[in-house]
């Protein structure tokens, strides 16, 4: 017994001081923190008091900044835009995003392999130089381009723009998923120091009934471990954007119209809302709260002609909307997160300026409270009540039929005219005898983003010595599907 239990203290010893001196065991994966990385889709982007702020709060160790779009003419590369590289109010490591118009991705395989490389080289050396001069500094380059060629084809060309790059310069690419369908690229993917691991697709559905989620979270796992086998160390890449598609009569669709916000259709445009409901992963039409993606379909009616991008919608024609809230961002990072790696380093919070605000996405992943919260206001001008519906809340309402509601009551006062502004319909209660002097309005909207504020206006004449305004609201949440209350309050009380 004696012995045994000697070496049994022996060896527990050696752990203990294998241990302190860095030779135990190494850490489990999962303990190690995820990187947080933020991409902004933004070129010459300028930081707002409230943006500087969110990038402070996620606390990114990386910032992929785009800095230009690759263009050719003939058989001459350039930039599509003069470039404009601007320092970052963090001492985040700065990486330079360099994507392609789609003229230069069509004409890829059309250009020399040799002439191509030298010209990129020279075009991207230039920029480093630009920005130097400037005060901004990289420590990489990333190619965010959407090649159509073959991974062996991209592998030699990265070779040879690698080449000609000054070091320590780090070179990195996005690579979707789909590359990794057969076998994973690994000689490609051993040219690069990491890569970004694109989940959204931009396959374009064939009908209504196909429109789904932009990333499936089911599939996240299966997509992690697959990229693994690359063994180069990767960032996942944590986005939604939400995109339209104009339909034809039958449901079919016949184009995509890019990166246009359902809101700004109804703001800008003659458009109509027909019909909007949570898209599912196992049913388009969700049933099941659990089966929620994070993203509404949305239906939208032209009433008269219009032109939308360089498209021109005819009366009648109808638009399809695939409209993402940040529910489908927190479930993108749970699947991440959950999902063990050893080549994994962490996530991109994917910045446009389209879609989530960085308020949002900083609140998202800090765990704050993402819901809409509205305050009314109300003042009399000449003979009219003016009312203010503001969203003060982190979070856009639903965009569905009737998703914010106001409800006046008035005394004092007898209506004479309603002017329904950013409201989309307005009822008035029937007076009963004994409170005829009182007046009730319900006002009704589709939707209210965040900090938007929606208006209306009530031609109004006296029946008092003065007038008083009480209100009181609801309005939908796009997440948890259920209906946020503000109480009745006083909002107006002035003599006449």
């Amino acid at each position: 017994m004696g012995v045994r239990f000697s070496v049994r203290w022996l060896i527990a010893c050696g752990l203990a001081v294998g241990s302190l001196n860095g030779c135990g065991p190494p850490e489990p994966e999962r303990s190690r923190p995820l990187e947080r990385a933020v991409w902004i889709e933004r070129a010459a982007w300028t930081a707002t008091a409230d943006e500087e702020r969110a990038l402070r709060l996620i606390g990114p160790r990386k910032i992929f900044l785009k800095l230009g779009d690759l263009d050719v003419d003939g058989d001459r590369l350039r930039w599509a835009s003069d470039l404009q590289p601007k320092a970052l109010p963090l001492p985040s490591e700065l990486i330079f995003v360099v994507g392609g118009t789609r003229r230069f991705v069509e004409r890829l395989p059309r250009l020399s392999e040799a002439s191509l490389v030298e010209q990129m080289g020279a075009l991207l050396r230039e920029a480093i130089e630009r920005a130097k001069k400037v005060g901004v500094s990289c420590s990489g380059l990333h190619l965010d381009l959407p090649v159509s060629e073959s991974a062996q084809w991209y592998e030699r060309v990265l070779a040879r723009v690698r080449a000609r790059l000054p070091r320590p310069l780090t070179l990195s690419a996005t690579i979707p998923v789909a590359w990794g369908q057969g076998r994973v690229p690994s000689d490609l993917l051993r040219r690069l120091d990491f890569f970004v691991l694109r989940l959204v697709s931009d396959d374009r559905p064939r009908d209504l009934a196909s429109l789904r989620a932009g990333v499936d979270v089911r599939e996240i796992g299966s997509w992690i471990r697959r990229f693994e086998q690359g063994g180069v160390p990767f960032y996942v890449e944590g986005r939604v954007q939400g995109q339209c598609f104009l339909l034809d009569p039958e449901g079919r669709v016949i184009s995509a119209l890019g990166t246009i916000r359902p809101l700004d259709l109804l703001r800008r445009f003659s458009l109509r809302l027909v019909e909007s409901y949570p898209l599912g992963f196992a049913e388009a039409r969700m049933r099941i709260p659990t089966d929620f993606s994070g993203e509404y379909v949305v239906l939208l009616e032209a009433r008269a002609i219009s032109r939308v991008g360089d498209r021109v919608l005819r009366f009648g024609e109808r638009l399809a909307c695939r409209l993402p809230t940040a529910r489908a961002l927190r479930r993108q990072l749970e699947a991440i997160e959950a999902t063990p790696g050893m080549w994994k380093r962490g996530y991109t919070l994917w910045f446009s300026g389209e879609d989530l605000p960085l308020a949002q996405i900083a609140l998202l992943v800090r765990g704050g409270a993402l819901e809409p919260k509205l305050t009314v206001r109300g003042e009399v001008q000449a003979s009219s009540l003016i009312l203010r519906v503001e969203n003060v809340g982190q979070q856009e309402s639903a965009l569905m039929p009737r998703a914010v509601e106001v409800r006046l009551r008035i005394e004092g006062a007898a209506v004479r005219r309603i002017v329904p502004g950013d409201f989309t319909e307005v009822v008035r209660e029937s007076a009963s005898d004994h409170d005829a002097a009182l007046v009730r309005l319900t006002f009704y909207a589709d939707r209210v983003g965040v900090g938007d504020i929606l208006r209306a206006a009530v031609r109004i004449v006296p029946r008092g010595a003065s007038i008083r305004v009480f209100a009181s609201s609801r309005v939908r949440d796009p997440d948890d599907f259920v209906t946020l209350s503000e109480p009745e309050v006083e909002i107006l009380s002035q003599p006449w």
